[in-house]
């Protein structure tokens, strides 16, 4: 009787099938991990919309509610019950609808955006320079700032002066100015105290304002710094008993030989001195010139008035 010889896989074959299965491992290893990666994105953009969509929902619960649009998410009771989700930008949409952006689920990143961003662009405005001429409520004005598209409001100068009787009008029969110790010709002025906001003139301001151009976030003087750095304007120290003389060609418009008129402290924002802007173009002290000027306000104007 013949025995048969039993067959075996020698050590070469053994190498090869491992070498062919750690090929395939290779192969097949990072397709598999592709999909569930693929399959944990997929669940989690789900995830993000539906929490977008609880939001959305919350957000016409709180218009049914309120009868208003609510001013942010924290005021919205969100019902949402899967995987956490958080983002950096929660943008409630003017139409009701979400904004989401900067996503984790479950604290996993998720590069993804639910909705649309729907942000109106930033309104533009009418730009002006120096010089420009307005009208605001049938009052002539003079644009004394470069104010660019991207700025709601513009500062003017009053082309004329409030009229005699306008000031007494509108200080209540006081008068635009009073004396001081000296008898000088002045706002109402004490050397330790704001003169131009314990003036009579700062009364006529507001009540003009009040009267004359009520949409004015501001009405006042005209200050020293914007007549030497928006205006152009220099001087030189003639005289102590003289005053400052203009040096330069200041636009004609600054000045006006019919009148002078009041302006803001030269050595401070707070104003606790007054000095007058002569007809030659002078600069005159309170302490040394015998007379009050006129009063010709500033104000500051939305765009949208205009």
């Amino acid at each position: 009787m013949v025995k048969k010889k039993k067959s075996a896989f020698t050590l070469i074959e053994l190498i090869a099938v491992l070498v062919i299965m750690a090929i395939i491992a290779l192969i097949v290893t990072p397709l598999v991990m592709n999909i569930i990666r693929k399959a944990r994105v997929a669940a989690d953009k789900r995830s993000i919309d539906a929490y977008g969509r609880s939001i959305e929902y919350a957000i016409a619960g709180y218009l049914l509610d309120n009868g208003k649009f609510p001013a942010d998410v924290s005021q919205l009771t969100i019902e949402y019950s899967g995987n956490k989700v958080e983002c950096s930008t929660t943008q409630l949409n003017s139409d009701s609808s979400v904004y989401l952006t900067g996503c984790t689920v479950a604290g996993r990143s998720v590069d993804y955006a639910y909705g649309t961003d729907k942000t109106p662009p930033a309104p533009t405005y009418t730009a002006y320079t120096v010089g420009d001429t307005v009208t605001y409520n049938n009052i002539n004005y003079y644009v004394i700032a470069d104010s660019g598209t991207s700025e709601s409001t513009v500062t003017l100068l009053k082309a004329e002066p409030l009229s005699y009787s306008e000031v007494q009008t509108f200080s209540n029969g006081t008068g635009a100015y009073t004396y001081d110790d000296n008898g000088y010709g002045a706002m109402q002025y004490h050397s330790s105290s704001n003169a131009y906001d314990g003036s009579y003139i700062k009364t006529a301001v507001d009540a003009w304002k009040a009267a004359k151009a009520p949409a004015t976030t501001e009405a006042r003087l005209i200050t020293f710094e914007e007549l030497t750095e928006n205006l152009g304007f220099e001087y030189q120290l003639i005289d102590t008993s003289e005053g400052y003389t203009k040096t330069d060609d200041t636009p004609s418009w600054v000045y006006n030989s019919n009148y002078w008129y009041w302006t803001m402290s030269p050595y401070s924002d707070s104003a606790s001195d007054v000095w007058d802007v002569h007809d030659d173009g002078g600069l005159w002290g309170l302490s040394v010139y015998y007379g009050g000027g006129v009063v010709r306000p500033v104000i500051v104007l939305s765009k949208s008035e205009l």
